[in-house]
């Protein structure tokens, strides 16, 4: 049972994070400043429901008991980490550049 928890966990998460994609894919709406604010915005929906996910993901880690997927599960929430970092130092790159 908790094996299947936790498969289903990881299979929603990736649809989560599938969802989120195609959000960037999408034609923009809208006129002026927030034009194609739709595919930011489902964007950065679909992937704070990742995000949450990952979290569940990451602290049903103790039921898995073989150790590859335990280190299965830790994928979700090193992901959501790296985008997090992406962002960040992309943001940061343009205030540098910038100034």
């Amino acid at each position: 049972m908790r094996l299947g928890v936790i498969w289903v966990l990881l299979a929603l998460w990736a649809v989560a994070v599938a969802l989120s994609v195609n959000a960037m894919f999408q034609p923009p709406t809208g006129d002026g400043f927030a034009r194609g604010l739709n595919r930011i915005e489902g964007f950065l929906g679909y992937q704070a429901a990742a995000l949450v996910i990952a979290l569940i993901v990451l602290s049903v880690r103790g039921w898995a008991e073989a150790r590859w997927l335990r280190r299965l599960t830790l994928v979700p929430i090193l992901l959501a980490l790296a985008l997090v970092l992406l962002v960040g130092g992309i943001i940061l790159y343009v205030i540098v550049m910038d100034g």
